[in-house]
């Protein structure tokens, strides 16, 4: 039977798609569970069969109030494809720390959509105990990569410092390109401006990374004093925080409620939305930045310097220095979204644009000052 009410399209739309995550990372949870070892195969298996549920639910919920159910399509297929594979070539740590951001993601997505069945009870109540399970599902991640944050801060801050090189390195000597005929000299000037560039680089990880932890600390010693001394005031900023969110006021009240006997979830959850930074050591940022930085240069100076011995023109040399930059920048937007919990896509295709991007800005005004300046070396 259906059930008239004030639902949309779009509401549709987002209960199909919450279907969808919760097929997703019902595969993907079977899946991690080959990968995992001891207790964590149980927690995969448990979070497996409580996604499964909740996917039945939402199908329920769209048969109940718009008559109609969901079937995989092939769309949907490729992408559990994806993730699995994206599971097999990636560490266990760093797609449980990708899922955390995702059940964070989906516990405000669900949120929202909680609100428009507050006349409706039981589906209600149902959309509520899905909200409390990814909350709880938040929590056990953060558990599992407890003593991993380290790393996982580590190997973004080598990331960082990669993915600026190449795009800095590259852009500078595409640009020397279209005015210097030896390839040697624009390879030089590259490694020149790397190395110059790692000092510069590792001074600002070092100052940001110092900076990051007084801010982090500050606010978790504010939290926890809050949970301490004044409950009500951490229930209230919670409440703010999900408001904020795009959360209404009557729904957000209804899930801090939900959580006022778990002081650990609420704890949680109020860090996961009230701060941003993570804690991290200033000198290992530093270092790690630099090292990378100075590595994210090899695959743009390379090119030049087995070029100019092969006797290789200097538009092709050019041209296999921007290919290769693109194919290493695409894995690393893979492994940024990941770790900071963006779309992999997204992410991936953003890097190659800007690599390409600063290519084809720098050569063209390298060649415009070639031609109407009359600049030629």
């Amino acid at each position: 039977m259906v059930i008239y009410m004030e639902l949309t399209k779009d509401d549709l739309k987002i209960i199909r798609k919450s279907w969808e995550d919760e097929i997703i990372a019902t595969s993907l949870y079977k899946f991690l569970k080959r990968k995992a070892k001891g207790k964590r195969k149980e927690i995969f298996d448990k979070l497996a069969e409580m996604e499964k549920q909740h996917a039945l639910a939402w199908n329920m919920i769209a048969e109940k109030y718009f008559n109609t159910s969901f079937e995989p399509n092939l769309l949907l297929k490729l992408k559990i494809i994806f993730y699995k594979l994206l599971a097999l070539i990636t560490p266990l740590t760093f797609m449980i720390h990708y899922l955390e951001f995702d059940e964070r993601e989906a516990t405000l997505e669900y949120s929202h959509i909680l609100s428009k069945f507050r006349e409706h009870p039981e589906t209600f109540e149902t959309i509520k105990r899905i909200i409390y399970d990814e909350i709880e599902h938040e929590a056990t991640f953060t558990e599992i990569i407890i003593g991993e944050k380290a790393r996982i801060a580590k190997v973004k801050d080598a990331i960082y410092g990669m993915t600026d090189s190449l795009v800095e390195i590259l852009a500078l000597v595409i640009g020397l390109a279209s005015m210097i005929p030896n390839p040697l000299t624009i390879g030089l000037a590259g490694m020149i401006s790397a190395i110059g560039g790692t000092f510069s680089m590792t001074s600002g990880a070092y100052l940001s990374a110092k900076s990051q932890n007084d801010i982090y600390e500050g606010a978790v010693k504010e939290i926890e004093v809050k949970r301490a001394i004044a409950s009500s005031i951490l229930l209230e900023d919670l409440k703010r925080a999900l408001i904020d969110r795009g959360i209404d006021t009557e729904t957000a009240k209804k899930i801090v409620e939900s959580l006022k006997d778990n002081p650990d979830a609420l704890e949680n959850l109020a860090k996961t939305l009230e701060i941003e930074e993570t804690p991290t050591n200033p000198k290992e940022v530093a270092t790690t930045t630099g090292l990378y930085y100075i590595l994210g240069a090899l695959p743009v100076v390379i090119p030049f310097f087995i070029g100019h011995f092969l006797s290789l023109n200097t538009t092709y040399i050019a041209i296999a220095a921007v290919i290769l930059s693109s194919i290493v920048s695409f894995l690393a937007g893979i492994f940024t979204a990941i770790l900071s919990g963006i779309s992999i896509k997204r992410k991936a295709i953003e890097n190659v644009i800007i690599i390409i991007g600063a290519a084809f800005a720098t050569y063209t005004i390298g060649s415009l000052a070639k031609i109407l300046l009359g600049i030629e070396i």
